[in-house]
């Protein structure tokens, strides 16, 4: 998979019933954790798995955002290298207060729930990231 196409993301939520699009993106920086001058990282995910939830997430913030026109919930697998975005959120509502608590609430989902994993290359060597959420299993949600 190549970049994540954020302005094409954004200028597809625009739509005429909505007066908020909110968009989030996820970018590689240069540290983590115990690890500075990171140079890449390299997703890996269970690709079974990935799909579902994230249908399983779009319905869920619809449920509970039923104002929602559209949505858009990315997730780059492979290699980035720093700046590059590795997760897109866009979401647009007929209202801003909607579209921010949609938006934060798939993030936060999505980096708590998703089968994905990160491997990071820094100055010191390179392992499996540490994680700074904890990752839990899909919930209370039909896929």
């Amino acid at each position: 998979m190549g970049p994540l196409p954020a302005a094409e993301a954004f200028a597809w939520a625009v739509v005429p019933g909505c007066g908020a699009v909110v968009s989030f993106a996820g970018t590689v920086r240069d540290h983590a954790e115990g690890r500075p001058g990171v140079t890449s990282l390299e997703y890996e995910a269970y690709e079974e798995q990935v799909a579902s939830r994230l249908r399983a997430m779009a319905d869920e913030a619809r449920r509970q955002w039923p104002g929602i026109g559209r949505l858009v919930l990315l997730h780059r697998v492979g290699p980035l290298s720093v700046t590059e975005i590795s997760v897109l959120v866009v979401v647009s509502t007929p209202h801003r207060p909607e579209a921010f608590d949609a938006a934060r609430w798939c993030i936060d989902t999505v980096k708590s729930t998703l089968p994905i994993w990160k491997r990071e290359t820094w100055e010191g060597g390179s392992d499996w990231a540490t994680c700074a959420h904890p990752v839990t299993g899909v919930t209370g949600v039909a896929s």
